[in-house]
């Protein structure tokens, strides 16, 4: 049958409705980034210090609370590291030095929208960056 002959009797195919919107199917993803300094009390940056984002997420989701991996400062004191995670709401920041100088320590990061999405599946970038103070144990 022809494509007329198949319009005659009702069929068409959805590329005549311009007006509805396509379907689309997949997950959400985005990115979640850090990018924390750590120093002692008087500035100085920290090397090897481990730093744990832990997702705390709102009453209402299923997860409440979601540890990501841990990372490691650099010799600046910088830990950074991007997450392939996409639903942020508010996130602490565990430290703790490994080798018992200084005293394990925590501290809530609100992120920032750094990337938008693109008003599909991908939301974006959310981005926690800041700085710790450490003391000494």
């Amino acid at each position: 049958m022809g494509p007329s002959l198949l319009g005659l009797l009702g069929f068409s195919s959805c590329d005549h409705f311009p007006l509805l919107p396509a379907s689309e199917y997949g997950t959400p993803y985005g990115e979640f980034k850090v990018d924390i300094n750590v120093t002692d009390e008087s500035g100085k940056p920290l090397k090897n210090i481990a730093v744990t984002p832990v997702l705390l997420h709102a009453p209402n989701f299923d997860i409440k609370r979601e540890e990501l991996t841990t990372i490691k400062t650099n010799e600046n004191g910088k830990a950074s590291q991007t997450y392939d995670n996409w639903w942020v709401d508010d996130v602490r920041m565990i430290f703790e030095d490994d080798n018992g100088v200084f005293a394990k320590d925590s501290a809530d990061f609100k992120p920032v929208q750094t990337k938008p999405g693109d008003k599909h599946w991908y939301v974006g970038e959310k981005t926690v960056s800041g700085s710790m103070k450490l003391k000494k144990e």
